[in-house]
């Protein structure tokens, strides 16, 4: 009943976040980031000491993916609007790429403009 409620939550913050000018590649984008990226949910949002394993191979999927300027404004976008969802803690979210020792080049903060995010690989 929860990976139901979940998986609706997403669909709804895809709705809402990509209706308008987005491209069916983004939303997969997202998608699939946000499916991954649930594994580090006990992590961002509890006292849990460590991330997964399944978390952080989630983390370099980011890091893989993020490689244009469009792909790391998407997944910005997508990744800040889950983190104030499900009430992400802003300093738990900056420790995840250093603690799964992966460099990430999207943040996953509140209060990040993803409009001003770039790529040095456009």
């Amino acid at each position: 009943m929860k990976k139901k409620i979940v998986v609706a939550v997403i669909a709804f913050w895809l709705t809402l976040s990509f209706g308008s000018g987005s491209t069916s590649v983004a939303d997969d984008i997202c998608t699939e980031a946000m499916t991954k990226l649930l594994n580090c949910l006990p992590f961002l949002t509890t006292t849990a000491p460590s991330p997964s394993l399944s978390c952080c191979v989630a983390v370099g999927w980011v890091s893989q993916h993020a490689t244009t300027t469009q792909d790391r404004r998407v997944l910005c976008k997508c990744l800040k609007s889950a983190s104030l969802a499900y009430k992400v803690d802003p300093t738990r979210a900056k420790e995840l790429p250093d603690v799964c020792k992966v460099p990430v080049p999207v943040p996953i903060l509140p209060q990040i403009d993803c409009d001003k995010i770039q790529s040095s690989i456009d």
